[in-house]
């Protein structure tokens, strides 16, 4: 027991915020019996600091008072007793998430329900504790806070590349799947794959991946719970190396309404852990779309060589110029290019004011046929395509891949 108390100490050591500082705690309406046993608790663990006492829940939604004694106090974490008035004890702990992004917050309640404990995590606690709780119990808790922290700081940031058709069937999940796929197993670089689909994403299906209970959207209502282990449990893995956050697989429920600062935590969240994030856009400039742009290092615009969306194009070009978007951000793809057709390159860069960034050849009959089979696999990696795609791959990966002396058949499957 003395070394595994021993342990959390030192996990919560190593997730302190730098510098010397503490993990710092305010406690909000605690019933006085429990006040007394965690002040107890706190003051024999090294590291951790009550920094205020508040002995009343927020009053209502313009308790500026309230807001400002949080905002001055910055805690890293605030208790809040779920016992002495639940519904309000709800109604406080939504406003600190809503003020204090960055502040875990626990439930403290002598109930243990599942389904209070649900709700609890629902508006915005990190943790539910049990007022009888031990203090290794406490411990534990606090070293998932510090570990959380220590995740957010010490890994590299990965790149966020979203892909975006200037119109409906312009190939961008196509362009996704085999592009991630390309970097995750050819250039052996850790990838996800995220559709943002709100309704009936296909990534997951054009992928051959079997439903799966959980979607993008699931996971960022849950941004207050975010860590390695909570993010396990939403991703599919393909068996070519990419990891996927899925669409929702049908219109179960409106996902419109997700807030575009939801996303954007969770977009950043994600760069943390893998060392490219693909993100399957739907047309538009929802909220959610434009909360990836702006967190985005590259946005692929992708057209056809169609009048129709040559037009959307240049429009787009222009809504990015007027929000001041670095024009080297904005990169145009021509999917299904065809190197004489009726609209010459100069004419479509014409048309959008803008160079063309990669040009993808046309070979639509040749995916139209994997898509229906449900087997990307099917496609040659010898063909112009493939060797496209790769270049394009190569290209965002920075690493040059030399060919294998036999190469396989298929994309996704394994190359010699």
């Amino acid at each position: 027991m003395r070394m595994d108390t021993d342990r959390r100490v030192r996990s919560l050591e190593r997730g302190r915020p730098g510098g010397g500082e503490t993990l710092t705690v305010v406690t909000i309406a605690l019933d006085e019996s429990f006040a007394t046993l965690l002040r107890g608790y706190l003051d024999s663990i090294p590291l951790v600091a009550l920094r205020a006492e508040l002995h009343h829940y927020l009053v209502d939604e313009h308790d500026t008072d309230f807001v400002g004694r949080l905002k001055d106090l910055q805690p890293d974490i605030c208790l809040v007793d779920f016992d002495q008035d639940r519904e309000r004890a709800i109604r406080t702990a939504e406003k600190i998430r809503e003020v204090l992004v960055e502040t875990a917050i626990f439930a403290a309640s002598s109930e243990t329900q599942p389904d209070l404990i649900l709700r609890a995590m629902r508006c915005g606690c990190n943790e539910y504790v049990s007022k009888q709780m031990d203090r290794d119990q406490l411990l534990e808790a606090l070293a998932r806070v510090g570990a959380r922290r220590r995740d957010s700081k010490e890994q590299a940031a990965g790149r966020v590349l979203a892909l975006l058709g200037a119109k409906g069937g312009s190939g961008v999940t196509t362009l996704c799947i085999h592009l991630a796929a390309l970097l995750a197993q050819r250039h052996q670089r850790k990838t996800l794959l995220v559709d943002l689909h709100p309704d009936i994403g296909d990534a997951a299906l054009y992928l051959a991946l079997a439903k799966h209970q959980y979607h993008f959207y699931d996971l960022a209502e849950n941004t207050h719970r975010l860590d390695k282990d909570l993010l396990q449990g939403f991703l599919i893995q393909h068996s070519s190396g990419v990891d996927v956050l899925p669409g929702p697989d049908g219109f179960d429920a409106p996902r419109h309404s997700t807030p575009a600062e939801s996303v954007e935590r969770t977009v950043e969240f994600l760069r943390l852990h893998y060392d490219f994030v693909l993100v399957d856009c739907p047309p538009g400039l929802s909220e959610q779309n434009l909360a990836v742009f702006d967190h985005a290092d590259q946005v692929y615009l992708v057209a056809t060589p169609e009048i129709p969306s040559l037009r959307n194009v240049a429009r787009y070009v222009d809504y990015f110029g007027r929000f001041d978007y670095p024009a080297d951000k904005i990169r145009v793809i021509v999917n299904r290019h065809v190197k004489k057709g009726s609209i010459t390159d100069a004419e479509i860069e014409k048309a959008i004011r803008k160079s063309v960034y990669w040009k993808v050849p046309n070979q639509y009959h040749e995916v139209i046929k994997t898509i229906n089979t449900g087997d990307p696999r099917a496609m040659e990696l010898r063909s112009e395509l493939m060797r496209n795609l790769n270049d394009w791959a190569e290209s965002i990966s920075g690493r040059r891949v030399q060919p294998a002396k036999k190469e396989s058949k298929g994309l996704l499957g394994l190359w010699g």
